[in-house]
């Protein structure tokens, strides 16, 4: 079970700011002054580090708060130094560009400074340097995770709506520029009546107008995805932050065993540091892995053979491995799966605490809150480095996905919208080309209602990716009486008055009826019928005259039952000898899903 970034980055403030207080409890000298600070100090920090853009209103305070011991003359009996690791984390997150680190560079100067002016002792000048820029950079690390979760939350719905609008954009401006085109060369050619070699041209534009039309645009490039921001600045420094501490807890640890000169080399912390290099090792070897998104090749001996350089020491009776347990406890959360995953972490930081528990329990706590918050830290770094390069996957997969979505959707809506005008002109034109020789009255009637057709088709276009447009179910049984008488059909039509969502989808499926009409039928009679019954609406549209080709249901059928199912409605077909019937039924208070261009 995983912590939240959320809980996991307030987590790891808690265990700090715990830390640091036992630290000082320890101490005789501490005063309630220093006390307050640091809890002050890190109950800022939380805020600091979810607020955004509010945290810079924080920062001042917090710096105030952070000195105020040294200031107020806390001085040589309190001032531990170290304790800045909050301020260089807010400086980085409030902070941008090379002031940041200008700012980090002032407060590690400030801090060594002061620590050398109180006469410190150089373990404690070492650790007043190093103490803020680990601390610093591992809480900027994580509260850039937290970031970076939620503004992927944020991104989602506005990166598919983006790239959605990318692609409709597009694919609407190539159907028009091809309807357009396309259409206005039918138009032209059809005013040159007697040219038969004219005419049989404009019926192969027309043809292939429409076969590209019913088809689905093909996506000729690739939609771009948006880069996400400085996510290349925090990758990049995810990994070097994991380095960092793990190197300056090396420098500790060497500083350490520097220090005391009163131990030979053949003592239990001369066995510790021969086996650090090999602890490292493993750790590295462990993280590598991980940020490469694979699990670790023989993981249970090479977490034993970690174990075993960090535990070997205790046999001499020297607990300097335990220094390094929490990074060992970060790789197991990493590393193993299922519920056993915190309880072990939690046992390999107790062990710590129960060494030192012999010193006082301030030390035990003080000990495994340090082992936790680097598991914690271990662990949150490295989730971020993946996260990043996850993201970054998640974002060129929900840009295709929701083009191609966008993509399907459109050439539905294309075919439901501008097929009939493209089918009538290819009708009419393939008619007028036959009755050219024969009956050259007719023929010319047929290219004079070409030119209607096309006239609409283009009207179609230029109106269909209008925002806000929807297709008015009373102009739509107007323009299928038109279009079916034009074809010599006796047309009947016992509508009743439909308004809102419903007359809208009805017009559309109505549309890709009398299409379907045209099409596959020579009908001598067509009946529409719109009734409202029950809450729903029904259309019914039957012709007679329908061909004898077999086969599955076309596009622009499954087109429709889609458009009718996803409001609530059904669509059936009923096929008896030459008549065919199609019914459509809709809700009449659905909410209102027909494509507004």
């Amino acid at each position: 079970m995983a912590l939240s970034p959320p809980r996991l980055l307030a987590a790891y403030i808690s265990l700090i700011c715990l830390l640091r207080v036992t630290f000082h409890l320890g101490e005789t000298s501490t005063g309630p002054l220093m006390l307050a600070c640091i809890v002050a100090v890190a109950a800022l920090q939380l805020p600091i580090s979810l607020s955004g853009g509010r945290r810079a209103v924080l920062v001042i305070p917090q710096i105030v708060l952070n000195w105020l011991p040294l200031v107020a003359g806390a001085g040589a009996g309190e001032w531990r130094g170290g304790g800045s690791g909050f301020v260089v984390a807010s400086m980085l997150l409030a902070v941008s560009g090379p002031w940041a680190w200008s700012l980090v560079a002032l407060i590690v100067v400030v801090e060594g400074g002061a620590a050398i002016m109180l006469d410190l002792p150089p373990v404690l000048i070492y650790y007043a340097i190093i103490a803020p820029i680990n601390g610093g950079l591992i809480l900027y690390g994580l509260s850039r995770l937290v970031d970076l979760v939620d503004r992927a939350g944020r991104e989602r719905a506005e990166l598919a709506a983006r790239a959605g609008e990318v692609e409709r954009l597009r694919l609407w401006g190539h159907v028009h520029s091809l309807v357009v085109s396309s259409v206005s060369a039918v138009e032209r050619l059809a005013r040159r009546e007697r040219d038969p070699e004219a005419i049989r041209r404009a019926v192969a534009i027309a043809r292939e107008a429409l076969q590209r039309v019913r088809s689905l645009p093909a996506a000729e490039a690739a939609v771009p995805v948006p880069s996400g921001g400085d996510d290349p600045r925090v990758l990049r420094l995810a990994t070097p932050i994991l380095v960092v501490t793990h190197a300056l807890s090396i420098g500790q640890s060497i500083f350490n065993f520097a220090a005391d000169a009163g131990l030979g080399l053949g003592s239990g912390h001369a066995a510790y540091m021969a086996l650090l290099p090999v602890t490292l090792a493993l750790q590295f070897w462990h993280l590598a892995a991980l940020r490469a998104g694979t699990r670790p090749r023989w993981l249970a001996w090479t977490l034993a053979a970690q174990a075993v350089a960090i535990y070997a020491p205790l046999l001499q009776g020297d607990a300097y491995g335990l220094a390094v347990s929490g990074f060992f406890a970060g790789v197991v959360l990493l590393c193993v799966r299922g519920l056993v995953a915190w309880p072990l972490c939690v046992v390999i930081c107790a062990v710590a605490a129960l060494e030192s528990w012999p010193r006082g329990p301030a030390v035990a706590v003080y000990q495994v809150c340090g082992a936790l918050a680097t598991a914690l830290a271990v662990h949150g770094l490295t989730r971020l480095a993946a996260l990043v390069i996850e993201l970054g996957r998640t974002r060129a997969e929900l840009v295709e996905v929701t083009a191609l979505r966008e993509r399907i959707k459109v050439g539905r809506d294309v075919h439901d919208l501008l097929g009939r005008g493209l089918t009538a002109i290819v009708l009419h034109a393939e008619l007028a080309l036959r009755l050219l020789r024969a009956d050259p009255v007719r023929a010319s009637e047929q290219l004079e209602r070409v030119a209607d057709a096309a006239r609409a088709a283009l009207t179609d276009a230029a109106r269909v990716n209008v925002p806000g447009h929807r297709l008015s179910l009373a102009a739509e049984l107007d323009s299928a009486r038109a279009v079916l008488e034009s074809t010599g059909a006796i047309v009947r039509i016992e509508a009743t008055s439909v308004a809102g969502p419903a007359g809208s989808v009805l017009a559309v499926v109505l549309r890709e009826a009398v299409t379907n009409v045209l099409r596959h039928s020579t009908p001598y009679e067509c009946v529409i019928e719109i009734a409202v019954e029950d809450g729903h609406v029904r259309l019914r549209v039957t012709n007679d005259g329908a061909s004898h080709e077999l086969g599955e249901p076309g596009a622009g059928l499954r087109n429709l039952r889609a458009r009718l199912a996803a409001v609530g409605g059904e669509l059936t077909t009923t096929r008896t000898g030459d008549r065919f019937e199609l019914l459509a039924r809709t809700p009449d208070d659905h909410e209102d899903l027909t494509p507004t261009r």
